[in-house]
């Protein structure tokens, strides 16, 4: 009996009625229903069934995921940490949000075909896991894990820059900066080319308050992006504290007389301050770009402020000799230059390779020196055209000038005794050349006393029966002046005569 097209209808209507109503029964069933609480041994997916976060029976394809997890309790939160990688959605904790909640996640792994579902009513929870079969699927998994695990955040992207993946790193990294969708971009990588070296970028927060720092790499893969980020907030850090270092540093010694040039260890100019320019005559513009030693070095010679030194070594030997010379601390010279101007030029090392030059004008010091070095050749020149012998002792016994007419008394010279020639080695040297005499303790006494200020003579006679008067001048600074006059027989009433005794001093 064949059915009307008005049959035929109402029959398939009822059946597609049917079909729903057994489809919606078993996506949610009746409170009272209630699905078995224990997996069927001959299930082929790996299937799991825990109690308020716990395991409490699993197929022996779920026991063999168990097995290859390293943990010593295989919990919700395992089961968590190992789906995360492929499916970042599934729960982080146990619960259903009605009386039966089924939730089914698909691999974020284009290539990847496993599907996960999370059925769960009350305190119990069945996940079921149909893992894709493909050879190499095992491969990709653990590829995904080690990526999403990474302590740096890694994303992939799409053709719209759309993030269609993102690792445990950037997860946290969106919730750190409080953004609201998981997919939303973070990193502003439209200047970021493929292939290229790894840009600096910089990512802040939903109010602007926190700023974070990121050296990020592009890397084609297939038709998406992978990026790569690494942390920089360090290394930002180090260089904003060398530059303001840098920046005090430049300040303070910015009013110093003394020319300063700092080179870096790869020998790059990374610091000066005016006085370089002031005396070296270098310009702001050459030395402004990190020019390295040498050309630094062939500039000051071309400007005549380095001297020409007369050698069988080539310029750049010399260079390298003073900068092998001030890594260890050895160099220290004095520039004449054809103007007159004389420099005292320092290399010093400097922590991590780096070396410190300072230029320094002692142009008037060597000028002051030159002049009291010339006064005092003429003072020597004019005590030598003096008879009487004389020398000059400091306060504290030092020797410090004699002339010729001392010399040829005592026959000495203590201008030529390496050590220092004090009071001490003058006395000895004069009681071997005289006869005995009580003076000596007395003259001593009056050289070095502070308080004893006053002229004072006695008479002494050498060995060669040579009488001797000895005169104490007491003169500016604490020094004194020691002179010695032969006494000529000659005119005199008692020549055999001599006088040992201490004479009365003579007071003005």
């Amino acid at each position: 009996m064949l059915l009307t097209s008005t049959q035929l209808l109402f029959v398939l209507a009822v059946s597609v009625l049917f079909v729903t109503c057994v489809w919606m029964m078993t996506r949610r069933l009746p409170p009272n229903t209630r699905p078995p609480t224990e997996i069927a041994p001959n299930a082929t997916k790996a299937c799991f069934l825990f109690r308020s976060g716990s395991l409490v029976d699993a197929n022996p394809a779920a026991l063999q995921i168990c097995a290859e997890t390293p943990v010593e309790t295989f919990d919700w939160s395992a089961l968590h940490q190992k789906m995360t990688p492929l499916f970042p959605d599934f729960p982080r904790i146990q619960g259903a949000s009605q009386d039966r909640d089924v939730t089914i996640l698909r691999s974020q792994d284009p290539e990847d075909g496993s599907i996960v579902t999370i059925d769960q009513w009350d305190e119990v929870a069945r996940i079921t896991i149909a893992q894709d079969d493909a050879p190499d699927a095992a491969r990709r998994t653990a590829i995904m894990q080690a990526m999403f695990q990474a302590p740096n955040p890694i994303w992939k992207s799409d053709t719209e820059g759309n993030v269609v993946w993102r690792n445990g790193s950037y997860k946290n990294l969106v919730g750190q900066l409080g953004h609201q969708s998981r997919n939303e971009p973070v990193f502003d990588v439209r200047e970021l080319v493929v292939g290229e070296p790894s840009k600096r970028l910089q990512v802040t927060d939903k109010i602007g308050a926190t700023t974070r720092w990121f050296d990020v790499t592009a890397v084609q893969a297939g038709n998406n992006v992978m990026y790569y980020a690494t942390e920089a907030d360090a290394v930002v850090s180090a260089l904003d504290a060398q530059r303001s270092f840098v920046q005090i540093f430049s300040k303070t010694f910015a009013h110093l007389s003394t020319g300063l040039a700092i080179f870096d260890r790869d020998r790059r100019l990374i610091l000066f301050n005016p006085a370089l320019m002031s005396l070296t005559g270098l310009s702001a513009e050459f030395l402004s770009k990190r020019c390295d030693a040498k050309s630094f070095f062939d500039q000051l010679r071309e400007m005549h402020v380095a001297p020409n030194v007369s050698t069988n070594k080539s310029w750049a030997e010399q260079v390298e000799i003073i900068m092998q010379a001030a890594l260890g601390d050895r160099y220290s010279k004095t520039w004449t230059l054809p103007s007159g101007v004389t420099y005292r030029v320092t290399g010093r090392p400097h922590p991590d390779g780096a070396l410190v030059f300072l230029v320094e004008d002692i142009t008037a010091e060597i000028t002051v020196t030159r002049r009291f070095r010339a006064e005092l050749d003429q003072c020597h020149g004019v005590m030598d055209t003096i008879r009487t012998a004389l020398v000059l002792f400091s306060s504290t016994g030092q020797l410090q000038l004699c002339n010729e007419a001392y010399r040829r008394l005592w026959k000495s010279d203590p201008d030529s005794s390496f050590a220092k020639y004090t009071l001490t080695d003058a006395l000895a040297h004069w009681r071997s050349d005289c006869l005995p005499t009580g003076i000596w303790s007395q003259l001593q006494t009056r050289i070095l006393s502070t308080s004893i200020r006053e002229h004072w003579h006695a008479t002494i006679t050498l060995k060669t029966l040579t009488a001797v008067r000895l005169t104490l001048t007491p003169i500016a600074g604490g020094m004194t002046l020691v002179s010695f006059d032969k006494i000529l027989p000659f005119g005199t009433p008692d020549p055999i005569r001599v006088e040992t005794q201490e004479e009365t001093p003579i007071h003005g």
